[in-house]
């Protein structure tokens, strides 16, 4: 007898050995151990809404933070998407690294890309993936030919409704010379928007100005146990990730920092860490 005809023999023996309530009891336990294991697996998407309040604003701004896509699909030609992120009617859309691969072709990011630009204004960073492939530039040069402003130590006014907000971003390395850019053009009367792909680096953020920094990089820490661990593990922070996802006060105490819990579906299972389509609100202090 095999070892696979073993087994099942012993599992026919347990099962014959229940009793008729013994037998109901581990049909409830299995059922509810695969509606568990669904809810922990499932990569439908979710929108997790946050409001900064600032009086640099007079009307509302809505973004959509987009990070961690690693070229995954999402129905054809990434209509799933498409629609969670025009169901949220956003001004303009922050895609904070990692949107294309290092490994994987380009075909999801173009589909998703070609999508987006038609519809808003994008600004976009490298992320670790996109540096690590060898041809950041080339992935740069494929993100403009869409209409996507790349930022590189840049900063620009981008205004919706007569409303400016300041946007501004550095590569996933922050070169000083991207930073040093960002610093000098932030600390006015304009609320400013800060765009990095890692997290991690928040002393180089603080204190500088930034009204906002949006950041991913760290898949929400991949494992989420509800109301318990807000993230398992997370690449450049390690185990037990202070900056998994979510909304951070950072040491100033005047500059919020949100980050995204990716939308990465391609590489390790995500547990109990839907997808994230990110919306920030920002609104009038009065």
């Amino acid at each position: 007898m095999s070892s696979k005809d073993k087994k099942q023999a012993l599992i026919v023996r347990w099962w014959n050995s229940l009793s008729p309530r013994g037998k109901r009891f581990a049909c409830i336990g299995a059922g509810w151990l695969l509606l568990i294991a669904a809810a922990a697996l499932d990569t439908g998407i979710t929108v997790p809404v946050y409001e900064i309040f600032s009086d640099k604003v007079q009307s509302s701004v809505r973004i959509v933070l987009l990070t961690d896509f690693h070229s995954s699909s999402y129905g054809d030609k990434q209509q799933v998407l498409i629609d969670a992120i025009d169901e949220q009617n956003p001004d303009v859309i922050l895609l904070a690294g990692d949107i294309a691969e290092n490994v994987r072709p380009h075909k999801h990011t173009e589909e998703l890309l070609e999508k987006l630009t038609c519809r808003y204004r994008c600004y976009y960073v490298v992320g670790n993936h996109e540096e690590w492939s060898g041809e950041c530039d080339t992935i740069k040069e494929m993100f403009r030919s869409y209409g996507v402003k790349v930022m590189e130590g840049d900063s620009e006014i981008f205004e919706t409704s007569g409303q400016a907000i300041r946007i501004s971003g550095a590569d996933n390395s922050l070169p000083f010379t991207q930073l040093s850019a960002c610093y000098e053009n932030a600390g006015d009367d304009i609320f400013t928007v800060f765009m990095s792909h890692r997290p991690d680096l928040v002393d180089l953020y603080s204190g500088h100005g930034f009204d906002l920094v949006v950041c991913g990089h760290a898949h929400g820490g991949q494992v989420i146990i509800p109301h318990v661990l807000n993230g398992l593990y997370a690449p450049n922070q390690g185990i037990f990730p202070k900056y998994a996802g979510g909304r951070y006060t950072l040491d100033d105490g005047t500059t919020e920092m949100i980050v995204s819990r990716g939308l990465c579906k391609n590489i390790l299972p995500r547990v109990f860490n839907q997808p994230e389509v990110v919306v920030i609100d920002i609104k009038p202090s009065t």
